[in-house]
C-alpha cells in the first residue's frame, strides 16, 4: 500500500469511528483531521467533502455484504427455497440488530441516500439481482414454476421490502416480524411451488442461526426510477 493509500485509509477508519459514535451530523472535518494528526486541508486532498467519506464507507459495507451473501448462494446443500428464505430472514435480522446496536450506521445510510439518490437506486438493483439468481436456479432445477423470472423478481422484491427497511418495522419486535414474515414467505412459496411431491407446499419455517449481511451485488434485472424507503436513525419512522 502506498503512502497515499495509507493516509486515505487512515481517514476512512477515523471517520467510521466518529460516525458510529457521535453520528455523521456532529462530526466535523476538523475533528477528523485532529484524529488523523493532519490538517483539514490534507483531508480535502483525498475527499471533496464529508459526504464523500460517508459514501465510501457505505460502498465498502455493500461490497462486504456481497461476499457473505454469495457464500450462502453457492452452498450446494441448500435448495432454492432454503436459499431464498434464508436470505430474506437474514436481511431482516441484520437490519433489526443494526437498529438496536448501531443506530448511527442506519442514520449514515439515510444521509448518503438523501444526498446521493443513485446510491439507493444501485442498492435496489443489487437486492433484485440476488432474488433473480435464486429464481433462475429454482426454475432451472424445476423446483420453482416461474414463467417470467424478471417480472417475478420485481414482485418478490416488492413483497418483502418491509423486512429490509427499519422504518417500516412499526415498533414490532423481531419475533413479531419473523412470525409475520413466515406468512408472507409461505404465500410466496406456494405461488412459486404449487405442490411438493403431490402435496400442498408446507409452511415456511424460521431459519435458525442465520447471520448474513444485507443483500448486495451488481444487477441488471430492470431499471429503477423511484427510490424506496431508507433505514433511519430511529428506525421506526422516516
Amino acid at each position: 500500500m502506498s503512502e497515499s493509500d495509507t493516509t486515505r485509509e487512515k481517514i476512512i477508519v477515523a471517520a467510521r469511528e466518529r460516525f458510529s459514535h457521535y453520528g455523521y451530523p456532529k462530526t466535523t472535518i476538523a475533528e477528523l483531521a485532529e484524529d488523523c494528526a493532519m490538517s483539514p486541508g490534507n483531508i480535502y486532498r483525498f475527499f471533496k467533502g464529508k459526504i464523500d467519506i460517508a459514501v465510501e464507507i457505505a460502498r465498502r459495507e455493500a461490497l462486504s455484504a456481497v461476499e457473505v451473501i454469495e457464500a450462502v448462494l453457492d452452498c450446494p446443500v441448500r435448495s432454492s427455497r432454503q436459499r431464498l428464505e434464508e436470505v430474506v430472514f437474514a436481511d431482516l435480522r441484520y437490519t433489526f440488530h443494526l437498529l438496536e446496536n448501531q443506530p448511527k450506521t442506519l442514520e449514515l445510510a439515510q444521509i448518503v441516500v438523501s444526498d446521493r439518490p443513485q446510491f439507493q437506486i444501485e442498492s435496489l438493483r443489487r437486492e433484485r439481482r440476488v432474488f433473480q439468481r435464486i429464481l433462475h436456479e429454482g426454475q432451472a432445477s424445476g423446483e420453482f414454476m416461474v414463467d417470467n423470472v424478471p417480472a417475478t423478481t420485481i414482485a418478490l422484491h416488492a413483497a418483502t421490502t418491509k423486512y429490509r427497511y427499519a422504518q417500516l418495522f412499526t415498533n414490532q419486535t423481531l419475533a413479531e416480524l419473523e412470525r409475520e414474515l413466515v406468512h408472507v414467505m409461505t404465500v410466496i412459496m406456494r405461488g412459486l411451488m404449487p405442490t411438493v411431491e403431490g402435496h400442498a407446499v408446507p409452511e415456511t419455517q424460521i431459519p435458525s442461526g442465520t447471520n448474513i449481511a444485507p443483500i448486495a451485488a451488481t444487477s441488471d434485472v430492470s431499471d429503477i426510477s423511484t427510490i424506496s424507503g431508507t433505514s433511519t436513525a430511529s428506525g421506526k419512522s422516516a
